[in-house]
């Protein structure tokens, strides 16, 4: 039996009647109209956007002037709304769709605006990732009142009437509810007023957030924590898996909670989260399986825990550490403690340390940060930050003209660099651990790092003194653009993912220590890309630029042609064996809402990669 809560959003979730009044003054004065009595402007709310044009205009929605007003409000809602869009979210309201969710309850949003312009909103509030199913009023032949919305998602989710709810703040969604043959919750506290809502015979009638979950849960039946069965239950009980081993076949990663995460922020159904998890573990892509998680050999504390760092050596027991200290300290006071020493060594296991405790943090798990706390820990290898010292010969640079200059250096200096990577590489007698050297990209990774490189630790100014928002979306955009100039390139891939990572580890650090995450990330790339002995062209980098880097390449985020091509890309990723696809989906769809629809990510979203063949040092059994 599927419970499913349908909401509306204007009103419901999100407190956007008054910017949606502030942003139809804006259409209207950019039309030359006279503005409208903000009253009126709110009593169209629920409505379809041409209707309410239509309405307000005194015209059939025809006429080209409703078409105008559409336009102009469009891109009033990119710049008046969004913006604010966290701040919009009415109180209790996080919470309680967490509670929804914890309680077997799939949920749903059936809204008046389009489409792409809901799902833009929900993820600019932070709220996106609790809905399963999003219908806006493109997806339908007729909005709201009509039952249609309500029915459509009944018919998605295989569920019948009797076992659904409609939330919403006006009277269209009550009438749409009934018309479908489904329960109703009023909400007092958006456009329309408790008489009139009342007059729409809504199931209940509820003054705040925390009261419609009440209500929810006295309408749906079972949805007692006891028979608790959906998304939100499903992904916790995968992330807080522990019978699993973080590696497998020596040093290759086990992904698995990566996928969950991307997967379930894509709003895959848990069933097929479920699924895909369950046949990575009995075979994953390079042809074996994740191997069973190892008892811990030793006792890990605060005097010796430094003396395993990067070692490879016991990850259980670095589990029982920071599990230990979590308890004791909380999740935020362990890792403002432990993470300013762990950071230097992002780049360990293929960034994928990093990937599992970012991605743990994005997802709000708290298991899976302690895995990913520990692995940081047990991978562990050095991108010597203290090396870098600022040069004032670059202080006027920003992070693209830093990583052109290299590529240029890189250009000029080809052969002689390209020599000194294959001797660092060819010499295996350094103090690295020998089953780096049987993966060989990681032992790339490791020599280059060890040894350095003074262009790697010349460092501009704007690694300290810039904004570090504005530097993770200026190093999210460079290295978007190095992927697109290697398309498939799987380091390339994990440097996206893994900024990713490191933007929501950096947030778990007070303010002053933020620049220092994003000095080891630059000083880590630059190790990473120097590594593999060749360097993207300056000439593709500045030309690929010249597309992406312009302000007309910029896809209008409500416009439906762009949420369907996302749905498309989604339901690829979904169905790729390769578990970097969904997270390269993910990551992209990400930057694209958080850029405001730069094309870029859009189109790199597209460019999946395959599982790499595994080198000929694969024929050695691991090292233990």
């Amino acid at each position: 039996m599927t419970r499913v809560a349908m909401f509306d959003l204007d009103g419901t979730l999100v407190d956007s009647p008054r910017a949606i009044v502030e942003a139809f003054a804006v259409a209207f004065e950019a039309m030359g109209a006279d503005p409208r009595d903000p009253a009126d402007v709110r009593a169209t709310i629920g409505l379809p956007l041409e209707q309410a044009f239509g309405k307000l205009l005194g015209v059939p929605q025809d006429d080209p002037r409703v078409a105008e007003g559409v336009a102009q409000y469009q891109q009033a809602f990119r710049t008046v709304i969004l913006p604010r869009a966290r701040s919009l979210v009415f109180p209790g309201v996080a919470e309680g769709l967490d509670e929804l969710r914890r309680r077997g309850v799939v949920l749903t949003v059936a809204t008046s605006k389009f489409h792409a312009s809901a799902d833009a909103l929900l993820t600019a509030a932070g709220l996106r990732d609790h809905f399963t199913v999003l219908i806006g009023a493109d997806d339908v032949t007729y909005p709201k009142p009509h039952p249609e919305s309500g029915l459509l998602i009944l018919e998605r989710l295989d569920a019948r009437p009797e076992h659904a709810v409609m939330v919403g703040d006006t009277t269209h969604d009550l009438r749409m509810a009934e018309a479908a043959g489904i329960a109703s919750v009023a909400v007092t506290y958006g456009v329309h007023q408790r008489a009139e809502l009342e007059a729409a015979r809504p199931t209940h009638v509820a003054e705040t957030f925390p009261e419609v979950v009440d209500r929810i849960l006295a309408t749906l039946p079972g949805t007692s924590p006891d028979t608790a069965t959906h998304v939100g239950s499903l992904v916790e009980d995968m992330l807080n898996d522990r019978t699993h081993h973080i590696e497998f076949n020596g040093h290759l990663t086990n992904h698995v909670k990566h996928a969950v995460v991307a997967l379930a922020g894509l709003g895959i159904a848990p069933e097929r989260i479920k699924a895909y998890h369950d046949n990575y573990v009995t075979l994953t892509p390079y042809g074996c399986p994740v191997e069973p998680a190892r008892a811990p050999q030793q006792t890990i504390d605060d005097d010796n825990w430094l003396q395993l760092l990067g070692k490879r050596q016991d990850f259980a027991a670095y589990c029982e550490f920071f599990d230990h200290r979590e308890q004791e300290l909380g999740m935020a006071e362990m890792l403002r403690r432990y993470l300013p020493r762990l950071l230097s060594g992002w780049v360990g296991a293929l960034q994928h340390a990093t990937i599992h405790l970012g991605w743990a943090l994005d997802a709000g798990n708290r298991w899976m940060a302690i895995e990913g706390i520990a692995y940081l820990a047990f991978a562990h290898v050095d991108c010597h930050p203290e090396r870098a010292t600022v040069s004032k010969a670059y202080d006027a640079e920003l992070p693209k003209d830093s990583l052109l200059r290299i590529a240029r250096y890189w250009e000029a200096n080809r052969q002689e660099l390209g020599a000194w990577v294959q001797n660092l590489i060819d010499d295996t007698t350094a103090d690295i651990h020998p089953e780096l050297l049987r993966s060989g990209l990681q032992h790339r990774i490791a020599r280059t790092l060890g040894e350095g490189h003074p262009r790697i630790y010349e460092t501009p100014a704007w690694v300290n003194d810039q904004d570090t928002d504005a530097s993770w979306d200026q190093l999210g955009y460079l290295v978007t653009l190095l992927y697109l100039a290697e398309p498939g390139d799987f380091l390339l891939l994990h440097l996206m993912t893994a900024l990713h990572a490191m933007r929501h580890i950096a947030d778990a650090l007070p303010a002053e220590q933020r620049p220092e995450a994003v000095k080891c990330y630059w000083t880590g790339i630059l190790g990473v890309l120097f590594s593999r002995g060749h360097f993207a062209g300056p000439g593709k980098l500045t030309a690929l630029d010249s597309l992406f880097g312009v302000d007309t390449a910029v896809d209008d985020v409500t416009d439906p042609r762009w949420a369907r091509e996302w749905e498309w890309l989604i339901a690829r990723a979904a169905e790729e064996e390769e578990e970097h696809n969904p997270k390269l989906v993910y990551v992209m769809r990400e930057m694209w809402h958080r850029t405001g629809g730069r094309s870029v990510y859009r189109v790199a979203a597209g460019q999946f990669t395959a599982t790499p063949e595994l080198p000929a040092t694969f024929e050695q059994p691991p090292v233990e």
